[in-house]
């Protein structure tokens, strides 16, 4: 810059001075550009720059730097403010640069402070480390992870550098932490020296570690350490894995030992015991090979495990037949699909199964097995079958043979009981009418003697089927409500007056006494047919002059059952001791003269003690020779509730004609002659009735017509009653669909109204049927009620009695008398009652019979030229319920024989041509029409 005025200098000196200047400028610029340059590598740093003077104010930050220049500007409290003034006032104050770490805002930054004295502030150079530390404290926690693992792994864990000196030892090969810390830099060798081991330990410790080295592979090898003891040896498996680095070079080598002591201590015991369980096992397969039973072991997919020497002679057996080398092949698919099912029942619910199975052989034997299937689940979890099989051919064969014979016997006694009661009754009845005609005083006589015999010859009959129900479990139990006390005085007194006819004095405890409510549920008619048994023995094993004891007691009860004891006692001949359990046997007695002095079959106590053990109750007996008897027995029954006593009480009404005049009935019904008895009948009381005689014709009337109830036929041509009624069920209209469906059937048996009623049924009537019982059926149906809305009991006509007729016999007779007289080939009683006296009704009746019949004689005659037995069957379960009503009772067991499924085929031919015969015996003989 000039001081001095231009004229005092010269051009020359002018210019100098200008290019000077000049040069400066340019300097200067150059300078400002460098500065300027210089000036953004704080800006543009990536670390955080700041200047604080002395009293701690910011000066300059870079950008980097913003988040902390927050911290400074905050007025809140701050972490970070104060450590950055501090840092800044003591470099001024010290004139040294310092270092620190520093925390802020999560990030960690190492802080270089340099002071600037004779500015009079600090610059702050901070650098971010937090990846550093990050990654130094994984590092950190990794090394503890694993040097957790290692302090606590139940194993030698040591290392070894290239000179084979401990660099590490974890705590299981040294428990103590001082000479843990001892051993590091040491040589196994000097471990061997200061623990008194044998050196050959080191040697060979030596030698592996060369081979791992040289082969850069695991070694592994096992020793033999002496015991604490001095006498015990422990065993120990050693490896060795050398660790090189990239370039190649040995950096250390891992050491792990593990002690195997027991496991060579329980393998040596193994071998101790490996005879003793050969022996063991030889014993338990001698065991199972010489059982008689087959023994099988299969598993989830049906592959056999194991199998016992029976159970391989059967295999060999079955195949050996067959001509086949496996069983499986001889087997049929039923046989195997059973076995399978079986074993997946097993497998599924994990339940012991007991089946019986049958094999059929090439022979054409029939092995019978029972097998005993059982889950076995194996120690590893997996699922398979024990079988235990038990060849009962034998045992099936017996059975077969008993069934047959109480078949045979059960079949033998009902036609005797048939045979035999059908003449007896005639005679009966013949001979009271007899008694009523005049006769002189020796023909009463003769007549009186019949008519006694007679009635025996009844009551015998009747024990004898009384009995053989009982053994073959068919005798059924009614439960009703009745007064026990009243029901056993009422059916005692009888008997009574018989005994002090005899002479006998009579002296009675009435329940009534002891339990003023005796109303129960049970089957009154069987429990005075047990207290009338007992009672007739009394009076006829006591003299005159003697006593009868009859006392009902009260024993005990619970909220719903009643306990009570009826005893008989006596003063007549008594039983010797000897003699009191076979009393009970069937067909037995006392003594061998029992039956000549006082008659009897020696069924009545056998009988009494079976009803008592069936009701839940026990039959007892104390008696002493000469001295007298005493029976009792003892029952629990169920209460009769309030409404069932009440309803017992209400007197019986008869049926009211309007509860089904006036409705309209479907009857569908196959056979005419039952169809115009069941339509007479009906609408002789006010019903409409349209006719079916198929169960495709009565689904026909059904879609056009409402009805009121169907009275439905079960064995019909074509569509049965059964498949019928199912349709109707299935009626798309709800209310059509519940129609009330009464069975119109011949099997009246319990079996088959379950079955009906299973099938859609409201209720069952047995052909023939009794009028007022099919006029209560439809009332009760009609009005929608389960239960007939009157009781009504069938009438018949029981046995003549005496008063000299024992009372205990009388008790014994069926429920149902038997059949009226019948007379060589027919009888019309059953028909004249059901007219109610309309000759124009049994006319009707006598010529749809003659129409009817004569077709069915040439329906058998074609099936028993095919020999088509269902076809006979069929013909004659229709004939059945005309030839009851016209009573062609000689027909009946013609019946039974064509339709027993168990008559062989020369049976059924004869019985069918008897059957032929005795039909057209019957049109010949029986009146197409009666004069009124």
């Amino acid at each position: 810059m000039l001081n001095a005025p231009l004229d005092d200098f010269s051009p020359a000196e002018l210019r100098d001075l200008l290019l000077a200047e000049r040069a400066r400028r340019e300097q200067a610029e150059a300078e400002i550009v460098r500065l300027r340059s210089t000036s953004r590598i704080p800006v543009l740093n990536p670390n955080p720059l700041m200047r604080l003077n002395a009293a701690g104010e910011l000066l300059f930050a870079n950008p980097a730097a913003n988040k902390l220049v927050e911290e400074m500007q905050t007025t809140g409290p701050s972490r970070v403010r104060p450590q950055l003034m501090h840092a800044a006032a003591q470099a001024l104050r010290t004139g040294e640069v310092a270092h620190r770490e520093l925390l802020a805002n999560g990030q960690y930054f190492l802080l270089f402070t340099v002071p600037v004295v004779e500015e009079g502030y600090a610059m702050l150079y901070l650098t971010d480390v937090t990846a550093q530390r990050q990654a130094e404290q994984e590092t950190r926690e990794q090394r503890e992870f694993y040097e957790a693992i290692l302090d606590h792994l139940p194993a030698v864990v040591t290392v070894l550098d290239p000179d084979q000196r401990y660099r590490y030892v974890n705590p299981y090969a040294e428990p103590d932490p001082a000479r843990r810390r001892a051993r590091v830099g040491l040589t196994f060798a000097d471990h061997c020296a200061a623990r008194n081991l044998p050196l050959a330990l080191a040697t060979r410790r030596s030698q592996m570690f060369e081979r791992a080295v040289r082969t850069r592979e695991l070694v592994s090898w096992e020793e033999r350490w002496p015991g604490p003891d001095g006498q015990t040896v422990l065993f120990w498996v050693c490896y060795y894995q050398p660790v090189f680095g990239p370039e190649g070079v040995l950096r250390t080598v891992m050491c792990y030992g593990l002690d195997i002591t027991t496991r060579r201590q329980a393998e040596a015991r193994t071998r101790q015991s490996e005879a003793q369980v050969l022996a063991q096992q030889s014993f338990t397969n001698l065991v199972l090979d010489l059982n008689p039973n087959l023994i099988w072991v299969r598993d989830a997919e049906g592959n056999t495990v194991f199998e016992n020497a029976e159970m391989k002679a059967l295999r060999r057996r079955i195949s050996e037949l067959a001509g086949i080398e496996s069983m499986e092949a001889a087997m049929s698919k039923e046989e195997i699909q059973t076995s399978v099912l079986a074993d997946q029942k097993v497998l599924r619910t994990g339940q012991p199964l007991t089946i019986q199975t049958s094999i059929k052989l090439a022979n054409g034997e029939v092995c019978w097995l029972q097998t005993v299937r059982c889950p076995l689940v194996q120690a590893d979890g997996a699922a398979q079958v024990l079988g235990v099989s038990t060849d009962i051919t034998a045992l099936k064969a017996a059975q077969h043979a008993a069934e047959a014979a109480a078949t045979a016997r059960e079949n033998f006694l009902a036609n005797m009981s048939h045979e035999i009661r059908t003449p007896l009754n005639g005679v009966l009845g013949m001979t009271s009418l007899l008694a009523k005609t005049g006769l002189n005083e020796q023909q009463r006589d003769y007549t009186a003697v019949i008519q006694h015999s007679g009635r025996h010859l009844l009551n015998v009959v009747n024990d004898v089927l009384d009995m053989a129900k009982i053994t073959s479990g068919k005798l059924e139990m009614e439960k009703s409500a009745f007064n026990l006390c009243d029901s056993m005085a009422n059916a005692a007194q009888p008997l009574v007056m018989q005994a002090r006819e005899k002479g006998i004095r009579v002296l009675a405890t009435r329940l009534r006494d002891s339990c003023p409510h005796p109303w129960v549920l049970g089957d009154s008619y069987r429990l005075n047919q047990i207290l009338i048994n007992l009672l007739s023995n009394a009076i006829k094993f006591t003299p005159a002059g003697g006593t009868v004891t009859m006392a009902g007691h009260y024993v005990a009860e619970t909220e719903d059952t009643l306990t009570t004891e009826f005893r008989v006692s006596d003063t007549g001949i008594g039983i010797a001791p000897d003699k009191l359990d076979s009393i009970f046997q069937e067909f037995t007695q006392a003594y061998a003269d029992t039956t000549r002095q006082f008659g009897g079959t020696g069924l009545g106590l056998s009988i009494s003690r079976a009803l008592a053990t069936q009701m839940g109750g026990h039959l007892s007996v104390q008696s002493e020779p000469g001295k007298g008897s005493s029976f009792s027995f003892i029952t629990t029954l169920p209460k009769a509730s309030a409404a069932a006593r009440q309803a017992a009480l209400a007197p019986l009404a008869p049926v009211q004609e309007a509860a089904v005049r006036g409705c309209r009935a479907l009857l569908v019904e196959d056979n005419e002659v039952n169809r115009e008895v069941a339509k007479l009948l009906l609408e002789g009381h006010g019903v409409l009735v349209d006719e079916a005689a198929s169960g495709i014709e009565a689904l026909e009337l059904f879609e056009a017509n409402r009805y009121d109830v169907v009275l439905m036929d079960i064995q019909m041509p074509g569509m049965n009653g059964l498949e019928a009624t199912a349709r109707i069920r299935a009626h798309a209209d709800l209310r059509r669909a519940t129609t009330p469906i009464l069975a119109l059937t011949a099997n009246a048996f319990r079996a088959d109204a379950e079955k009906y009623a299973a099938a859609g049924m409201n209720d069952t009537l047995p052909k023939p049927f009794d009028e007022a019982e099919l006029l209560s059926k439809l009332a009760s149906l009609i009005a929608g009620v389960r239960e007939p809305l009157v009781e009504v009991k069938a009438t018949a006509t029981p046995p003549v009695t005496t008063p000299a007729t024992p009372a205990k016999k009388t008790a014994s007779k069926p429920r149902k008398a038997a059949a009226p007289p019948a007379t060589p080939l027919y009888d019309l009683a059953l028909l004249h009652e059901t007219a109610h006296g309309s000759t124009a009704f049994v006319n009707r009746i006598l010529a749809s019979f003659h129409a009817n019949t004569t077709g069915s004689v040439a329906d058998l005659r074609a099936a028993l030229a095919a020999a088509d037995w269902p076809a006979v069957a069929a013909v004659a379960h229709k004939l059945r319920p005309s030839l009851r009503l016209v009573g062609a009772a000689r027909l009946t067991p013609g019946l039974a024989a064509v339709e027993a499924e168990a008559a062989t085929d020369a049976e059924r031919q004869a019985a069918t041509e008897g059957l032929v015969a005795g039909l057209e015996e019957l049109l010949a003989a029986l009146p197409a029409h009666l004069n009124s």
